[in-house]
């Protein structure tokens, strides 16, 4: 005798703005901009010896700690379809990796102060696993305040819903 089957549910999504990924790209851009024309006003000898030191100094600076979010924002610009994660009734698709439902124990968000490199830290959805480890999922600074909160309760009521079927 067949058992009735449990219905699929769609392929679910979080899906984050382009718009969001263009201005904040966009600023970033701007800001690499001002720190090569502070290198130009050095190279160019307008500087004066004390402005050289700071001017230099600024400029690295804000490439070290703009450069990598710029980048972050471009890939993330770029890339098709606008989705940070995916799940169907079997398992959690972050683009890269599937982790099945049945692996995950908790999910929750963190939100880092900084990298060991000084730079800037997204936030992020941690899953932990049953096997007990952790994978993280970066946001990008892509989704805000009440997304995130949205996007966590909707995964962990998700993950909650798994669990009674299995």
């Amino acid at each position: 005798m067949q058992q009735p089957e449990t219905p699929k549910r769609d392929h679910q999504q979080i899906r984050y703005q382009r718009s969001t990924a263009l201005w904040k790209g966009s600023l970033c851009f701007l800001f690499l901009l001002l720190c090569v024309s502070l290198l130009w006003i050095i190279v160019d000898g307008q500087a004066e010896r004390l402005e050289t030191i700071y001017y230099s100094i600024a400029a690295v600076l804000g490439m070290w700690l703009i450069g990598p979010l710029f980048f972050m924002f471009v890939s993330r610009l770029t890339r098709t379809p606008a989705v940070l994660l995916s799940w169907d009734d079997d398992a959690l698709s972050t683009g890269k990796r599937k982790i099945p439902w049945s692996k995950i124990r908790k999910v929750e968000l963190a939100s880092p102060a900084r990298s060991k490199w000084l730079l800037s830290a997204s936030p992020m959805f941690v899953l932990y696993l049953k096997d007990g480890t952790r994978s993280h999922i970066q946001t990008d600074h892509l989704l805000s305040k009440k997304e995130l909160n949205q996007a966590v309760a909707l995964l962990q009521r998700t993950l909650q819903e798994q669990n009674q079927v299995r």
